[in-house]
């Protein structure tokens, strides 16, 4: 059985846990998870019921503003104005104080007119009254029989709206004369011309579009919703049981409204010596307060059942679980883990980590396959460091073939252009470019010592210096401390032609070079410097760019600059290379940096020859031995 189970791959295994141990468990975790679920159903239902509530209030307030409109139009309205002032005034009126003028009497008929198609056009709208100050002035009714009171000044209503003035009143629900219960909105009218007091209009509706409102929210088996009036009486109350909101429910509840019980949704409150949760809200303008209430004891009775139970168990699920998985963490991912930190060791110099093949499963076949991957990642990282090798040799012998034909040009055209003038100084010329090839050629090694570097300047200028005499002169400067440093050879050379051919023969009078060696740091810098003619910052640029490339000017094209550039920036890195310092007719200075490697602690010592230093024949020219002099 033992051997089976190793040869059993990592899949069968993970399912033959979960189908023995893992499922059971998670199936009875499930089960207790969808009893707790009912408690959570508490909170759900809370948070379903201020809903209720707050899509009640706006529906209500909404309403309550429809209804205001007529109210709110009386102070506006001229007619209404100019009948009701004309009974103010008290002038041509009869035994009952109402005006007998025509006019008055047409503005009557206009507003009886407009009160009709109110009512028509609003079925929840029963009786609309304007009242004077002691008396009812107009009124329509769709009541064939209206009582209606003569003299309100003695009622709550219209005490209350003679003091509110501004807003509206809502009063009721009362038994009027009609068969429904209905309520009332009154509101005060002024005069819109010195605000004083004129009437009341009072508009009586019944209680139909409260109950649609009410009645399209649905609510859950014992819940109760409804809405109560401002001294707490109850204006309509729809469940799906029996009444809950009694006289003894309502008394419990303004109780509670006066203690601020009703304020937290999610507290129960005590009411008739039950619990429930209640949810609430109180309109400004009508004062009224809508309400859900919902038994404590229904929603968490279920919950309150199983939360102990469940606890214990899911403890005891869990440490099963727990001891479970660390069982299969010991037999399938510490092995992967192992093998993860393996791979993570791997790297170019470090390929050759072998694991032990212990299982013959798919992680021994993944172990196998890790051993034969870092096999082939080293044999692959050897290719590729020598191929990358052979590459870099092949880059610096393109560069360097595209240097040494332009060198070779210019110094045979200034022997050319000698002979011409069969100028005696042909043959130390001759000589001079003798010593630069043979430093040139350096026994195909890529790398000399800047010694050698500068001493092969030394045999062009003495070349150029033969050709242009009365052009400049110049100075070659080596310090001692960098004499034995390893360099990329020719790569002063073509900062020294670019200083010839673009500063110093392009200006008037004779110019100055300066061509030095010394240490900086770490480094080791190469500057040419000279007063020539100079260049602007957009001619420096085209210089290193190599912009303009293969263009032949007549005055040296820049190839040489820009290859010494890529030849420095591919042996040391970007952080090394030329750099340009030039401003017009005061003259430039072109420097080289490189680190400094000591011949003799190089590793590329055997790819440097000996000293190409050639010593000058006793005939060379004056202006070359004052060079040395120099020196």
């Amino acid at each position: 059985m033992g051997k089976r189970w190793l040869s059993l791959g990592i899949k069968p295994k993970i399912l033959l846990f979960l189908t023995c141990v893992i499922v059971p468990f998670m199936a009875l975790i499930s089960g207790l998870i969808y009893q707790n679920s009912i408690r959570r159903s508490a909170h759900a239902q809370v948070s379903h019921a201020e809903n209720i509530v707050s899509n009640m209030n706006t529906n209500i307030e909404s309403y309550i503003s429809e209804l205001s409109v007529l109210a709110n139009e009386c102070n506006y309205n001229y007619d209404l104005q100019q009948y009701l002032r004309a009974v103010r005034s008290g002038e041509n009126t009869d035994a009952a104080g109402l005006p007998r003028d025509p006019e008055s009497l047409h503005q009557n008929e206009i507003i009886t007119a407009r009160m009709e198609t109110y009512l028509q056009n609003r079925p929840d709208t029963t009786v609309i009254s304007i009242y004077g100050k002691n008396h009812l002035l107009i009124r329509r009714s769709i009541y064939a029989v209206d009582d209606a009171e003569s003299d309100p000044t003695g009622t709550e209503w219209y005490r209350e709206n003679v003091y509110r003035y501004g807003g509206i009143c809502i009063s009721g629900p009362d038994k009027m004369t009609g068969a429904d219960r209905e309520m009332a909105l009154s509101s005060m009218i002024r005069n819109s011309e010195d605000g004083a007091f004129l009437g009341v209009i009072r508009v009586n509706f019944n209680l139909n579009r409260l109950s649609e409102i009410v009645d399209n929210i649905t609510v859950d088996e014992e819940e109760t919703v409804g809405i109560l009036n401002a001294k707490g009486e109850l204006i309509y109350e729809k469940n799906s049981d029996s009444r809950i909101l009694n006289q003894a429910m309502l008394k419990a509840l303004r109780e509670a409204k006066k203690e601020n019980k009703l304020s937290s949704s999610y507290r129960p409150v005590e009411l008739c010596g039950e619990k429930y949760y209640a949810a609430s809200v109180t309109q400004p303008v009508t004062g009224w307060t809508i309400l859900d209430l919902q038994p404590h004891d229904r929603i968490l009775a279920a919950a309150r059942n199983s939360i102990l139970p469940m606890e214990i168990v899911v403890l005891i699920i869990f440490s099963v679980i727990l001891i479970l998985l660390n069982t299969l963490l010991n037999h399938v991912v510490d092995p992967i883990l192992t093998l993860q930190k393996k791979m993570e060791l791997v790297t170019l110099n470090n390929t050759r980590l072998e694991m032990p093949v212990q299982t013959n499963d798919e992680l021994g076949m993944l172990v196998r396959n890790f051993n034969e991957m870092t096999e082939r990642i080293d044999k692959l990282s050897e290719q590729l460091i020598e191929e990358q090798k052979k590459k870099r040799q092949y880059e610096l012998r393109a560069l360097q073939a595209q240097i040494n034909p332009h060198f070779l040009y210019n110094t045979l055209d200034s022997i050319i252009w000698m002979a011409e003038l069969q100028d005696p100084d042909i043959v130390p010329m001759t000589e001079a470019l003798a010593r630069l090839m043979r430093l040139s050629l350096n026994k195909g090694r890529e790398f000399i010592t800047a010694e050698d570097e500068m001493n092969y300047v030394r045999n062009y200028l003495i070349i150029q210096s033969m050709r242009y005499q009365d052009k400049f002169d110049y100075q070659v400067i080596t310090d001692e401390a960098v004499k034995d440093c390893i360099t990329v050879k020719l790569i002063v050379q073509p900062l020294v032609e670019n200083s010839i051919y673009h500063g110093i023969k392009e200006k008037r009078g004779k110019c100055h070079l300066e061509v030095r060696a010394f240490r900086s740091g770490a480094d080791v810098l190469f500057t040419v410097r000279d007063d020539g003619k100079g260049m602007d910052a957009e001619t420096c640029a085209r210089i290193l760019t190599g912009a303009g490339r293969g263009e032949d000017t007549g005055s040296g094209s820049g190839i040489g600059v820009v290859n010494v550039n890529e030849r420095i920036q591919l042996e040391y890195g970007a952080s090394y290379g030329v750099s340009y310092q030039s401003e017009l007719g005061k003259g430039t200075l072109a420097t080289i940096r490189i680190p400094y490697i000591d011949r003799r602690e190089s590793t590329l010592a055997c790819d440097v020859g000996g000293s190409g230093n050639v010593q000058r024949d006793e005939n060379t020219s004056t202006k070359q031995q004052s060079e040395d002099d120099g020196q």
